[in-house]
């Protein structure tokens, strides 16, 4: 290796180490926000989760600056950022297509794009398949429930409305920079939960239908 492939390599390196910081440091203020505003956690669960945070965070720093992303990010708000279309997903989703992606295509840990409304406001979020019922056409999300291969949800909560979205570049951004529409216009994004930021670092951009090889 010459000394200017060294000095590269070493600058990358440091480049690299500033962004983790950044990120991790973006992550504990997050969580711990979070925590602290959540009315029904118990003591233990807090010590157990707090016990738990570091290596988790830190697993999202490195998985975030390690993995590809066609999208920027912004290490300092430890978001992606992306251009946001005019109208939520949910109302361009195509039934056909959509029970064609999940016949072919489903299989245990693919990362999926679910569009959830909750009184007027839209946004897509992310979620893993972790189980599939070929007898039925339909799909099990590990947080989000039980949804037909067109993207129905099959226990609806009153004021809330699910559907199960076709993965696509345009809807895996929108999930990944935490887009927003509020009576389907154009709102502020939101910050990605821990959960759903390791979940992104678990997109296959080249082929939304495969999984990420394991590293």
């Amino acid at each position: 290796m010459s000394q200017n492939d060294l000095q590269n390599t070493l600058w990358q390196q440091r480049d690299n180490l500033q962004i983790k910081a950044e990120l991790c440091n973006v992550l504990y203020e997050r969580e711990l926000a979070r925590l602290a505003k959540d009315p029904d956690i118990t003591l233990v669960k807090l010590k157990r989760t707090m016990l738990s945070l570091p290596f988790y965070i830190g697993r999202a720093a490195e998985n975030v600056v390690n993995t590809y992303s066609p999208l920027d990010l912004d290490s300092s708000n430890a978001s992606w950022l992306s251009r946001q279309s005019p109208q939520p997903f949910s109302v361009k989703a195509n039934a056909e297509k959509t029970v064609e992606f999940y016949q072919n295509s489903s299989q245990i840990a693919l990362v999926v794009p679910i569009s959830i409304d909750i009184y007027g406001i839209e946004c897509v979020v992310l979620d893993s398949i972790d189980e599939i019922d070929v007898k039925n056409n339909r799909v099990h999300c590990n947080q989000h429930g039980w949804f037909n291969y067109d993207g129905s949800e099959l226990d609806p909560i009153s004021g809330e409305r699910k559907l199960l979205l076709k993965p696509g570049k345009p809807v895996m951004s929108a999930a990944c920079c935490g887009h927003q529409w509020k009576n389907l216009q154009k709102n502020s994004a939101r910050a990605l939960s821990l959960r759903e930021l390791l979940l992104a670092t678990r997109v296959n951009w080249h082929n939304f239908s495969k999984l990420v090889a394991a590293k």
